[in-house]
């Protein structure tokens, strides 16, 4: 009777023991479970950053930076580690536009949005730049889009819509200009009294009598074959208006 009892505790026991295993084995299962739902998640978040660090560098910079060789790589299946992605995005940044850079922005184009909330990016309108996230703080942005409410356009005075030009140095603006010139009248006939293919400069003269700007200036004349003669306020060629914009950190 004894011996029974024995053999009930020690299979009793036994049971105990499996049951245990048992949930060892469904504790460990889920471990490996979240370990994995872990390591997805990570791999997800860092496509997706990858997607969007992708189209902030096609559609908002506009420079083609697709193939660029950032410092680390991943596969699939293997942990981002956060210093490795962090690097990836300080070089995509570094290379993309420069502090002090200008781009042309098409502002009121339909569907366009604002300039991210980063205040990474400021319109050329003459404002003072207040930021102390920048190493531009306190300092006059270029008017280069002739806004009303900004500082004078570089080197007028004057706010002036503004083209870009290259220089050894930056921000040197200048007022239009006509290179000088003289107009001749070429008689091209070997019979008449001036002799064959001579020029003579005529200056221009306006009778003292009849000084008045409709005697001094005539309207612009066709050839009959090159259209009309386009005349404005300013020398331009044809263009496009772009908002330009400023990276100021």
């Amino acid at each position: 009777m004894q011996e029974n009892n024995h053999d009930q505790r020690f299979a009793a026991l036994e049971a105990k023991v499996a049951a245990q295993g048992q949930l060892i084995a469904a504790q460990n299962v889920q471990i490996a479970q979240l370990r994995l739902s872990r390591t997805q998640q990570a791999i997800r978040l860092l496509r997706t950053k990858r997607r969007l660090i992708t189209a902030t560098l096609v559609c908002f910079v506009g420079i083609p930076l697709l193939h660029a060789a950032v410092p680390h790589t991943f596969t699939a299946g293997t942990a981002a580690v956060a210093a490795d992605v962090n690097a990836n995005l300080t070089y995509l940044d570094e290379i993309s536009v420069p502090v002090g850079g200008i781009i042309g922005w098409h502002k009121s184009f339909a569907g366009v949005p604002a300039l991210p909330a980063s205040a990474k990016w400021v319109e050329c309108n003459g404002q003072v730049l207040v930021d102390a996230g920048s190493a531009l703080n306190g300092q006059t942005i270029p008017n280069l889009n002739g806004a009303a409410g900004g500082a004078d356009s570089p080197g007028h005075a004057a706010k002036v819509a503004m083209f870009l030009r290259g220089g050894v140095t930056s921000g040197t603006g200048q007022q239009d200009a006509f290179q000088g010139h003289w107009h001749n009248f070429h008689f091209g006939n070997s019979s008449t009294s001036l002799g064959g293919g001579q020029i003579v400069d005529f200056p221009i003269q306006v009778p003292a009598a009849t000084n008045t700007i409709a005697d001094r200036v005539r309207g612009a004349i066709t050839d009959g074959t090159n259209g009309n003669p386009r005349t404005a306020t300013e020398t331009r060629p044809s263009n496009m208006a772009v908002v330009w914009i400023m990276r100021v950190k």
